[in-house]
């Protein structure tokens, strides 16, 4: 019974999905207008139309070359093979073949029908293991392999901004992920579910974000030879500092607190110095304890081996990093950690990657006005000593954004003044018919704590979005909840996603080598050395020249390097727009 109740759900919603497909005349030909969904091949196509893959070729004879998702196919009703039409399977959504079983039909025969492994269909349809019965559905699913047809028939379809990677030696699917940020679950999807992974000159598709670039020039063909490249980390292990303060802990360790972050950096550093190996990146390395204190560095910094390297990665702390920069003119130097934007006035060979909070307010400003221009948005000014510079940064970088959008409600947003004890007149600014978006660029705990309490109740009168801090996170007297019920949006220098594949399979290999769970510092020492050693090894040491290329995003951040100056070093402007929902954190639409 319960076969049957499927059997006739599914066969309702095919009828439901032919009678509202298009049929087109085209030269006195009637064809049925497939339009083209993630994952479907042109051989499932034609088998669930039961026409012959050369006959769909033949009627669209651009798909010789590929074909892309949001693609119409032209299918030929006069190609239709009668006696196969009885029997076709349905096409899912996501490329699979449902196939109902007929009478006397047996798992071999389909295999064979279907031109797949008998193994490959008893993994997707493990309750076939007990035979088949009539009536029940048995799924076949995307492959790049289908024994009889070509590798153009069994490509799934493209998405519309992809491009073609061919595999080399070693390669990885989680290496291939950061390379272009994109997940790795997201590539198998594109590529058929790459049941046999990848292999060395195989081509396959990188469904790129849309409107995303590819990233031409860090991948771009390597010349025969290649000049291997000198790196040195300059990372404040303290070793010394480390052994007297876990000497003093008479109960549980309790490491230094730089020498936790940088061994959580290296680690990261070194799973990147592996991804980079298996690609063929060449780099010689050398790693240095800077210790954590001017005593200690003065000494590491003049010895006259650092001066041979092209690239340094650390120091961490800005006096170091200044100290450096005026002892070696020509190597560049990556501040991986938050620093003042002075850290690269005056250094050209600097460069700080973690953002500014300057740089955060802009990004929430783009966000605004790139998505919610036509709402009422409301900027609050409470008169907060110190947070006066950070309002008007907010309200340039609105008006600006603004300017940009044509369909945009008003040219700037709309000002209210509360307090740290009383709305004041922000709840007559309100509109009931609009979504309310509220900026709040502001750091201050008792404001914060007044804001989120107050609007709590009127969130079920208007609809409110409440564009806020990071640091509101960590403020004890604010609920998570209450955040929760504002719709909550900030700006991020960082996210590593958990949901995401690569982030997964990365935390997995740190655990795993050095019994240790991952920090952010883990991920940025992944993320700065992948980014950094790969630029410098494919452009050279004159890579940050060429900073406007070097964009894209890794683990757990991007690269967006602009130099401010002639004479200045480099700063990275890239932020991410975070949403708190279901008590959560995701990247925000």
């Amino acid at each position: 019974m319960i076969h049957r109740l499927l059997l006739a759900f599914v066969l309702t919603a095919v009828c439901a999905t032919l009678s509202a497909q298009e049929t087109r005349v085209v030269n006195g030909v009637r064809y049925t207008v497939h339009p083209v969904q993630a994952g479907q091949t042109l051989f499932a196509i034609a088998r669930s139309y039961a026409v012959p893959v050369d006959a769909l070729l033949s009627a669209n004879p651009g798909a010789n070359d590929g074909f892309s998702i949001g693609e119409e196919l032209l299918v030929p009703l006069d190609a239709v093979v009668k006696k196969e039409a009885k029997v076709a399977p349905v096409l899912a959504a996501d490329g699979e073949l449902r196939h109902t079983v007929a009478r006397k039909e047996t798992l071999f025969g389909l295999a064979r029908t279907y031109g797949v492994d008998i193994n490959v269909l008893l993994e997707r349809n493990p309750e076939a293991h007990n035979g088949l019965r009539e009536g029940m559905v048995v799924v076949v699913p995307v492959i790049t392999s289908v024994q009889g047809q070509t590798e153009l028939a069994t490509r799934p379809a493209a998405p519309e901004n992809a491009i073609d990677h061919t595999v080399a030696p070693g390669e990885t699917l989680f290496a291939l992920g950061q390379r272009y940020g994109v997940p790795v679950e997201a590539i198998q999807k594109a590529n058929g579910g790459l049941p046999e992974g990848l292999k060395t000159g195989a081509v396959i598709t990188i469904p790129l974000p849309p409107g995303a670039i590819a990233p031409t020039v860090l991948v771009a063909p390597r010349p025969a030879t290649k000049e291997s490249r000198s790196v040195t980390f300059l990372l404040p292990f303290a070793t010394t500092r480390n052994d007297s303060v876990l000497a003093l802990s008479s109960t549980s360790p309790t490491f230094h607190q730089p020498t936790r972050i940088a061994a959580q950096f290296w680690g990261g550093a070194q799973i990147a110095l592996d991804s980079l190996q298996r690609e063929g990146v060449s780099a010689s390395v050398k790693v240095m304890d800077l210790g954590d204190d001017a005593r200690t560095w003065n000494t590491v910094l003049k010895d006259p081996s650092i001066g041979k390297t092209d690239l340094f990665i650390g120091p961490f702390h800005r006096t170091a990093i200044e100290q450096l920069a005026r002892l070696n003119s020509k190597a560049h130097i990556v501040c991986p950690v938050p620093q003042s934007n002075k850290v690269i006035l005056g250094h050209p060979t600097v460069s700080k990657v973690t953002p500014t909070r300057s740089d955060l307010v802009k990004h929430s400003a783009r966000y605004v006005a790139g998505r919610h221009a036509r709402e009422n948005i409301i900027l609050l000014r409470p008169e907060i000593t110190g947070e006066k510079e950070m309002q008007d940064q907010m309200a340039s970088a609105l008006v600006e954004a603004l300017k940009a959008q044509p369909a945009r409600l008003r040219d700037t947003a709309v000002v209210a003044r509360p307090n740290r004890r009383e709305l004041g007149d922000l709840v007559a600014k309100l509109d009931p018919a609009r979504l309310n978006v509220l900026i709040a660029p502001s750091e201050d705990v008792e404001f914060v704590t007044t804001l989120v309490g107050k609007l709590k109740p009127l969130a079920a009168k208007y609809r409110i979005l409440l564009v806020g801090m990071e640091s509101w996170q960590s403020m004890q007297s604010v609920a998570v909840t209450d955040l929760d019920l504002l719709d909550l949006h900030f700006a991020s220098p960082t996210f590593a996603d958990p949901a995401d594949p690569a982030v997964r399979a990365f935390t997995l290999e740190f655990r795993e080598r050095f019994n240790n769970d991952v920090d952010e510092y883990a991920f940025l020492g992944f993320d700065v050395t992948y980014h950094y050693i790969k630029a410098l090894y494919e452009l050279g040491p004159d890579f940050m020249d060429r900073a406007a290329d070097l964009q894209g995003r890794l683990l757990h951040m991007g690269f967006r390097m602009t130099r401010t100056g002639p004479e200045n070093g480099f700063r990275n402007e890239f932020a991410v727009m975070l949403r708190q929902k279901d008590l959560a954190l995701s990247k925000a639409p």
